[in-house]
């Protein structure tokens, strides 16, 4: 896999390990972002970063978890427990990928998600 197969790959992955309840989208001023769910207890920061160097960009891919606090029983805290392992997993995974792509690729890719979004969001409308 090569450039702007390996950022569909990660999407995909992304989606597939979160069952959905994360997705890899356009955001605010045209940039990747995670759309996370709201039930989501655990979450994947997911940013292309410029190399000053190199001028490619690399796939900055961390996890997090959400606002949490209080005391929990113990099927709210296995939860937790799933959340946390299914996403250090895809963390790793992602960064053993070593994503990098040029500014070309990396503004292609999300011109063709930007359109995906957007006819995905007329059929939901239709």
């Amino acid at each position: 896999m090569e450039g702007i197969e390996k950022l569909w790959w990660a999407k995909h992955r992304l989606e597939e390990q979160t069952e959905g309840k994360q997705r890899l989208i356009i955001g605010a001023g045209g940039h990747l972002f995670v759309k996370v769910d709201d039930s989501c207890l655990a979450a994947c920061y997911f940013a292309m970063v410029r190399n000053q160097k190199t001028g490619q960009y690399h796939a900055d891919v961390k996890g997090y978890l959400r606002t949490f606090s209080g005391y929990c029983n113990g099927t709210r805290l296995e939860q937790l427990s799933e959340e946390i392992s299914g996403l250090a997993a895809l963390v790793k995974e992602l960064k053993a990928a070593q994503l990098s792509v040029s500014e070309e690729e990396l503004c292609r890719f999300c011109y063709e998600l930007e359109i995906q979004e957007t006819a995905e969001g007329e059929e939901r409308e239709a």
